[in-house]
């Protein structure tokens, strides 16, 4: 045989099929002539990651300053501006006060982004989630690579920019798309340190690679900094994968447990630290009252509703769409008959990741979407092989070398949502996310109320909750939980009520400086409180 794709030798190629034509051969037989292979654009890792590099830089990083921070942002952005003033890393500070409703890590990524440039700002704020969602498709692309090949890993991680859940939080001042990465690569480090264990006709007696579980142990960590829930959907991927492989011996054995010791003393060694600082009843405090208030059914101020239960599996497919309903086809049973090892595996890890978080909190009393945000890298994955299997039936038996070769029929396809979406991106960035913001006019608020306060005094608050105004007023302000430990140090008092906290106001003489508005156009009112020695003089 010889390489007769090759441009020198078309003359060549030309005379061995005619000679081939001709030559007397036995019925029914084929003849082939083998080629050089065309070069593809998008067959190669390298070439498929400065594609996804791109989508990413895009997707995920354009509109990152677009608009003022909105809703939760503010606070994220207040906390962190706190760790700059102050150098205080360990426990978030708000007015004065500990918060530990969650732990700091996304506060010391906004901190950590924002310190060069010195103060925090709606970008640098913002800049933890873009980085986290491209971490979370280069993980995926990884991973689906090294089982199926680059054409299956790049399929799996350009699905996930193209959906709803990644247009809203990869471009906002959320804890969500950093736990999203954290968990992820936890996952995905654990599974490739588990490969060699967990493969059909594997010896029982083999050992996980120590270096991928100690990775991901280290992740989880950094997911438990995060949100508090991050073991919940490890563990309840990996726990299942485990006992379907029949291999939950794995637990104990000497590479997760050290792993898993090296983790826990990260968090160990955050908790001590906090613990110092504040004291241990106020973290078990605070957490346990968020986990109960989270998870457990009828500790919630709110009642437990069941038609939220019905609606939360629908709510997380809307969130994935349009590719979400595509995982649907891979509970049928003969889905997997024509995959090879690799890809058997791959989808069985999917499910284990997908199915039991979702029932988990589908039930659990918390049934905000962006709670379950951790499992949609996996309900995405899913889709992916589901959309491999429609256009390239024989492509998940290949094996990796082969399937970089397959049609072209998927890239057309993904070629067309990129498009689209991105018209879908521009429209958001340009129209949605400013009209969003459009009536809360918290910048001028803010302005408005930096001159109406003497820059040298502190500003005192109560219940009145509106972080982005504060955000933007940029001055120290301090949180007191009655009018009797306001300050007396012989001068005047600036308080920010609420105008019920007005209309019952007692106590120290006051007056009412201006009558404003918060973000969502609520009334508060700025008070001057004179000092109680001025009044027993006069």
């Amino acid at each position: 045989m010889l390489p007769l794709g090759s441009p020198d030798l078309r003359d060549v190629r030309r005379s061995m099929e005619a000679v081939l034509a001709t030559t007397l051969l036995p019925p029914n037989a084929k003849v082939e002539v083998w080629r050089a292979p065309t070069r593809r654009f998008f067959t190669g890792r390298w070439h498929c990651l400065a594609l996804l590099l791109a989508v990413c830089g895009f997707f995920c990083f354009y509109g990152l300053g677009a608009v003022e921070l909105y809703r939760n942002e503010g606070l994220r952005a207040i906390l962190a501006r706190e760790m700059l003033r102050t150098g205080n890393w360990i426990v978030p500070t708000l007015y004065g006060e500990p918060l530990l409703t969650k732990p700091p890590g996304m506060y010391i990524a906004i901190a950590l982004c924002s310190w060069p440039f010195g103060d925090v700002t709606e970008w640098t704020a913002r800049l933890p989630s873009a980085i986290a969602a491209t971490a979370t498709v280069l993980l995926v692309f990884w991973y689906f690579s090294r089982q199926l090949g680059p054409r299956a890993g790049l399929v799996a991680a350009l699905m996930m920019p193209i959906t709803p859940f990644w247009l809203d939080k990869s471009t906002t001042a959320e804890i969500d798309m950093l736990q999203v990465a954290w968990v992820t690569a936890a996952i995905l480090f654990f599974l490739r340190g588990m490969e060699s264990a967990l493969a059909v006709g594997s010896r029982l007696n083999e050992a996980p690679r120590f270096l991928w579980i100690l990775a991901a142990m280290i992740c989880l960590a950094g997911g438990v900094l995060t949100k508090w829930t991050a073991p919940l959907f490890v563990y309840g991927a990996v726990t299942p994968l485990l006992w379907c492989r029949g291999r939950l011996r794995l637990f104990w054995s000497r590479q997760h447990i050290v792993s898993a010791l090296v983790g826990m003393g990260i968090v160990l060694a955050w908790l001590a630290a906090a613990i110092s600082q504040v004291g241990w009843e106020i973290i078990w405090s605070t957490v346990s009252r968020e986990a109960l208030e989270h998870l457990v059914p009828g500790q919630s101020p709110k009642p437990y509703s069941w038609m939220e239960v019905l609606l939360h599996p629908f709510r997380i497919f809307a969130s994935t769409l349009p590719w979400s309903p595509l995982a649907l086809l891979t509970l049928r049973p003969a889905f997997a008959a024509g995959f090879s090892e690799r890809g058997r595996f791959l989808l069985q890890a999917l499910h284990c990741w997908v199915w039991p978080s979702m029932v988990f909190w589908t039930f659990a009393t918390e049934h905000s979407v962006r709670h379950s945000a951790p499992l949609f890298p996996a309900l995405l994955g899913l889709s992916a092989l589901a959309l491999v299997r429609l256009f390239e039936p024989e492509a998940l038996a290949r094996s990796t070398a082969t399937l970089a070769g397959a049609s072209g029929s998927i890239r057309r396809f993904l070629t067309v949502a990129l498009l689209a979406w991105t018209i879908v991106k521009v429209v958001y960035v340009e129209v949605v996310v400013p009209h969003r913001v459009a009536k809360r006019h918290t910048r001028d608020k803010a302005a408005e109320l930096a001159t109406l306060v003497p820059s040298e005094c502190v500003l005192y608050l109560f219940r009145i909750k509106d972080e982005g105004i504060l955000f933007y007023y940029g001055r120290p302000a301090m949180r007191l939980h009655q009018v009797a430990e306001i300050p007396d140090a012989g001068q005047t008092i600036y308080c920010l009520l609420t105008a019920e906290e007005w209309r019952v106001w007692s106590g120290r003489s006051a007056e009412v400086v201006a009558n404003l508005q918060d973000a969502q156009g609520d009334a508060i009112v700025l008070v001057r409180v004179f000092p109680a020695s001025a009044l027993a003089a006069q």
